[in-house]
């Protein structure tokens, strides 16, 4: 078992499960730079195109990012914040939320700038949907 702050702990399958529902995704969007999933508290528990040392920070960075677009948007009164989209001269990053029954996991994905954001972003919920039904089955 894998323990995951701020939800229950993750039983072996469900993390290799992650993984290599994090690895399709990787491989279906040309020019992922990196993809991590992560806990709300921002540990890494799959990662993608990635090194491993980056995988931690990114996960971290991850969730401090989605905590402060999801406090804009209380103070917006936006409703629950599903995506956040970062563009750059060299490329793009995009998070989002994957709610589950017991919790939530965070997905980010730096593409480069090639990379059809569209693209990117359809790709990036389908991987969030197939989480959500592997790890939700029980």
């Amino acid at each position: 078992m894998s323990e995951v702050k701020g939800m229950a702990l993750l039983e072996d399958w469900e993390v290799k499960a992650l993984d290599i529902k994090l690895q399709e995704f990787a491989n279906s969007v040309d020019g992922v730079r990196a993809a991590v999933v992560a806990s709300v508290d921002g540990f890494v528990l799959a990662q993608a195109a990635t090194q491993s040392s980056s995988g931690e920070r990114l996960a971290a960075m991850t969730s401090a990012m989605l905590a402060l677009a999801s406090a804009v948007g209380r103070e917006l009164a936006l409703g629950t914040m599903d995506v956040l989209m970062l563009e750059a001269s060299e490329g793009k990053v995009l998070m989002q939320s994957i709610p589950l029954p017991r919790g939530s996991l965070l997905l980010m994905a730096a593409c480069g700038q090639r990379s059809v954001i569209g693209h990117v972003l359809w790709s990036a919920r389908e991987c969030g949907r197939k989480i959500q039904a592997e790890l939700s089955a029980e």
